[in-house]
């Protein structure tokens, strides 16, 4: 990816130590990204480094093109941000 390219995509999955993205063409493995991440527009935006730790080509139901989950681990994630995320998630699950 050129240095200084923004992404905006679809999170798929998110928790404390990462997120899965849905991107239209593969990133590198290992390589360093910056994250942006609005998890609710009524709390702040979560902005960290993070690192591409795996890409796998998929094709959603319906879809005409390939498309890439990729994983991405926070790198220099605050703890207040962390728990955030952490809290933000427990509060969406159901408890059994």
């Amino acid at each position: 990816m050129p240095q200084g390219e923004v992404l905006r995509t679809q999170t798929e999955n998110v928790g404390a130590g990462g997120i899965c993205v849905i991107l239209e063409r593969p990133l590198e493995r290992f390589s360093q990204v910056s994250v942006r991440l609005e998890i609710d527009p009524n709390l702040p935006w979560i902005e960290c480094g993070g690192k591409v730790v795996w890409v796998v080509p998929s094709r959603r139901v319906g879809g005409r093109h390939e498309t890439f989950d990729t994983g991405i681990e926070f790198m220099g994630l605050d703890s207040g941000h962390q728990e955030l995320i952490r809290s933000y998630i427990e509060s969406r699950v159901e408890a059994p």
